[in-house]
């Protein structure tokens, strides 16, 4: 009869080896990992051959940066099987020159050693055809036969040919001998010398009671850092023609990285939207006091203090000690900041089995696709540029949120730029931009500029600026058009600002809780044109100058 044993131990430093009966060795691999934005946690699976009685069961060669706190081990056997503790040993680095080096090394030898083979062989070829036409030309004059114009040229082509051949396939491999000599000595130098830097390792031991002679599983997961996902995203705009409404394809994507110490290989990898290496709890707010700064004594002051003509206060020390409190409330808000994270949690199976190396390259994985509405707007801000940008407003109504990240986008297969998004809850809004839309033209002249020149004391200096933009929509179908623009607003009651009252009047008076921004928005059927008239009037006083403008 099986039974199954499932224990989650907490794992505590030992301070010495356990004094138990016996070592065992736990091969093991890496079947599953989790990913958090910050963390991964790694399953591994083991099986070994226990005879009855107390042993130690050896997991080797964990990264020593794993949390001994987030250790958790779960057992199966065929037998009565009891698990104890689970103990952390600290293991001497792998300091052996590389496996792969040694095995990358003997090939490059052996390739070595068939190039020098070749290069022989094409020499003594070579050698063979001069010797040849020697031995012929000594032969006929031997025989006493006449010397013949036309086979003599014959045999020189043939010697020509031949030579030059042989000439090619030698410089072709006295090159390739000279580019693996170059890489055998690169290597031989890395090889020959051990890893200093190599990462040190921990073995776990695990206390084990076998009531009998059996056979056990292990299930073992743990926790590290240096290993992270970041969601990436691709936004596809597809317009429809003749439709106002367009479509978005937003393919969310995750990229992986990890420097655990330990390669991934074939894993059930899942992506997790928790956050599990910062704090579990909101940090305190201290107590932020105010003072006021003593403004600086004059000259004369400071010239009577000196002299003993006035009497010294402990004001300045005071005042110097007071900006303490304020950098320690700083603080608190910079770790408050620091540590906040989504107020939700999903998690993402990758489909099948996927391999992490543990070199930092990132690996890009595909998550989801979601088909969205794109209504089109086309944004203008005439002050600034003279040209239009199309945007889309998005309703995300998925239940799995979008985390921060950057957006590639393209617009009918045209690659236009990149973007980041925050944070998007479902039911939530979000607004990408598609690039500048050349088929409406945008023109912005001005009307009129004014200003008076005061004289005499206590004047009034005006100023009246007026524009005129021009939007065209020259598309063949409907655009929805938002134009953007401003008037200054006035921070002192000694500046006044009018606006004209040939002001075109807008549609949106406060854009984005801007004072100031207003905006206009409107349906343009195609080949349509309006104005939008924007002027206002500044006064303030003539003595003083006017900044901000």
């Amino acid at each position: 009869m099986i039974s199954r044993l499932v224990l989650a131990l907490l794992a505590t430093v030992a301070a010495a080896p356990l004094s138990l009966a016996a070592d065992i060795s736990l091969p093991s691999r890496i079947d599953a990992v989790t990913v958090f934005p910050d963390a991964a946690a790694v399953t591994r699976l083991g099986e070994a051959k226990l005879p009855a009685g107390q042993h130690v069961v050896l997991l080797r060669g964990l990264p020593a940066t794993l949390d001994p706190a987030s250790i958790r081990v779960e057992g199966q056997a065929d037998g009565p099987l009891t698990i104890g503790s689970a103990d952390i040993r600290r293991a001497p680095a792998d300091t052996a020159p590389s496996e792969d080096n040694q095995k990358r090394l003997r090939d490059l030898r052996g390739e070595l050693s068939k190039v020098r083979g070749r290069i022989e062989a094409i020499e003594a070829q070579k050698k063979a055809v001069v010797d040849f036409a020697r031995i012929a030309a000594e032969a006929a004059a031997k025989d006493g036969k006449g010397f013949d114009i036309a086979q003599a040229r014959a045999a020189w082509a043939a010697v020509g040919e031949g030579t030059a051949q042989a000439n090619e396939a030698l410089q072709s491999e006295s090159t390739r001998a000279a580019d693996l000599e170059a890489e055998i000595r690169a290597l031989e130098a890395v090889t020959g010398r051990p890893r200093p830097n190599a990462q040190p390792l921990v073995d776990l031991a695990i206390a084990v009671e076998a009531g009998r002679d059996l056979a056990a599983g292990f299930k073992v997961t743990y926790r590290v850092g240096n290993a992270r996902w970041s969601p990436v995203y691709d936004a596809a705009l597809d317009t429809v023609a003749n439709s106002p409404v367009a479509k978005v394809s937003l393919v969310r994507r995750a990229s992986v990285t990890q420097r655990t110490g330990e390669d991934w290989g074939d894993v059930e990898l899942t992506l997790s939207t928790a956050r599990v290496a910062g704090g579990a709890t909101a940090p305190n707010l201290m107590t932020q006091a105010l003072t006021l700064r003593e403004p600086p004594r004059d000259m004369i002051s400071r010239l009577r203090m000196d002299q003993g003509w006035g009497v010294a206060t402990t004001e300045a020390p005071a005042t110097m000690a007071a900006p303490a409190p304020v950098a320690e409330a700083a603080k608190a808000v910079e770790q408050e900041a620091s540590a906040s994270a989504t107020a939700f949690s999903a998690s993402f199976v990758v489909p099948g089995r996927v391999s992490v190396g543990r070199d930092g390259s990132a690996r890009v994985l595909r998550l989801s696709t979601h088909e969205l509405d794109a209504p089109l707007l086309a944004k203008v801000a005439p002050a600034l540029e003279p040209r239009a940008y199309l945007s889309t407003n998005l309703t995300w109504a998925d239940d799995v949120p979008l985390l921060a990240g950057e957006v590639s986008l393209t617009r009918d297969g045209v690659f236009v730029g990149k973007a980041r998004i925050g944070a998007v809850a479902a039911g939530d809004q979000f607004e990408l931009g598609f690039g500048a839309d050349d088929r409406i033209k945008v023109e912005r002249v001005p009307v009129r500029r004014r200003d008076n020149d005061p004289s005499g004391w206590n004047a009034t200096r005006n100023q009246i600026s007026d524009h005129r933009t021009t939007v065209t929509n020259l598309h063949r179908r409907p655009m929805r058009i938002a134009v953007i623009d401003r008037i200054p607003v006035s921070e002192n009651s000694a500046i006044t600002v009018e606006a004209l009252p040939t002001n075109t009047a807008p549609t949106e008076r406060i854009v984005q809780d801007r004072r100031g921004v207003m905006g206009w928005t409107h349906d343009y059927a195609p080949s349509e044109k309006r104005e939008i008239r924007l002027g206002w009037r500044l006064r303030w006083p003539a003595d003083r100058e006017l900044v901000g403008q």
